[in-house]
């Protein structure tokens, strides 16, 4: 038999009703507004144009409120981190610049919580410091760890104030070269290399150092170690031979470093900072400026707190000369 064609002025029967869809009864206006395309691909330069606007638009002023709360404000003082492994000086170089251009900051806090790093990178830490705190005062608060390359920092300070179980000292400096060559020689890996010098392939990780070679990096070693030295003494306003007694390479507590003229006062930041506050008269409630905070790869910053790499120059490709303890 013929099926029955439906038509919208018949009624169905009772099997034509059981039998009939029910997503026939949805209007046909619904389906097209259902299934057109969204608004960013019928209108894509509107969208992005707009989407990008908004961008900008918040990000200048994030920009504008991290500025106003910087330097906009009356009288402030500024908060400087030196915080795990000393391998990359510029971030902290930068702040330091834009903190010497403000006259509205009075005074710098640095908190130092390191083991130290390279030489060249503490050391340009240390002189950047020393050349703003002639023109407006410096403490420095030491936390947990603030050894070698950190200690060093730390002498930047007009007053050093760390707590009584604060690890630092660490007085000296240690050069790190690789010894690749059993591991080269077990996989069949070599390499060769041709200088023009005696002493240009010195510190090869693909061999030994020479006893000649071992003369020559001792005496580089001993210069720096000499210039730390006169870093602490000047620092300390020590003696030369003072300062050179306390720089066997050994560790203090924060107690210990007080009782040897490396601190001047035991206590915390809080201390360090109220210290400040009524050096330069600046309110002690009124928040510190710090440096804006940026995301950085978190590969990168585990392997800088844990082992002291840098992955921008690695310290398995050539010798390194560290303040580090």
């Amino acid at each position: 038999m013929k099926d029955k064609e439906f038509s919208p002025g018949r009624e169905l029967s009772p099997p034509e009703k059981a039998c009939a869809c029910p997503l026939g009864a949805i209007p046909a206006e619904v389906w097209l507004r259902l299934f057109r395309k969204p608004f960013r691909k019928r209108h894509p330069v509107v969208f992005w144009g707009v989407g990008l606007a908004l961008f900008a638009l918040l990000g200048f002023f994030a920009m504008r409120d991290d500025e106003a709360e910087m330097f906009d404000a009356p009288e402030r003082l500024a908060l400087v981190s030196v915080r795990g492994v000393i391998m990359d000086a510029g971030d902290t170089l930068q702040w330091l610049r834009e903190i010497g251009r403000r006259e509205n900051v009075r005074g710098v806090l640095v908190r130092v919580d390191s083991p130290g790093g390279g030489a060249a990178a503490s050391q340009e830490i240390y002189d950047a410091l020393a050349e703003l705190g002639k023109s407006r005062p410096v403490a420095v608060s030491m936390g947990a760890l603030a050894a070698s390359g950190g200690l060093m920092v730390s002498m930047a300070g007009e007053r050093v104030f760390a707590s009584p179980t604060t690890v630092t000292g660490s007085i000296g400096v240690r050069m790190d070269i690789p010894q690749l060559q059993g591991l080269l020689d077990k996989i069949g890996v070599g390499q060769q290399t041709l200088a023009t010098a005696p002493y240009k392939n010195a510190g090869s990780y693909l061999r030994p150092l020479s006893p000649d070679e071992k003369v020559y990096f001792e005496s580089v070693l001993n210069d720096m170690h000499s210039q730390f030295v006169g870093i602490v003494a000047e620092g300390r306003r020590m003696s030369g031979p003072e300062a050179a007694r306390l720089a066997d390479g050994k560790i203090f507590t924060g107690r210990e470093a007080k009782e040897l003229g490396l601190v001047d006062e035991l206590g915390g930041q809080d201390t360090a900072h109220r210290w400040l506050a009524q050096k330069t008269g600046v309110p002690f409630e009124r928040k510190l400026l710090a440096r804006p905070k940026h995301k950085n790869f978190w590969l990168r910053d585990i392997l800088s707190a844990w082992f002291g790499l840098d992955m921008a120059d690695p310290v398995w490709r050539s010798p390194v000369f560290l303040y580090q303890f």
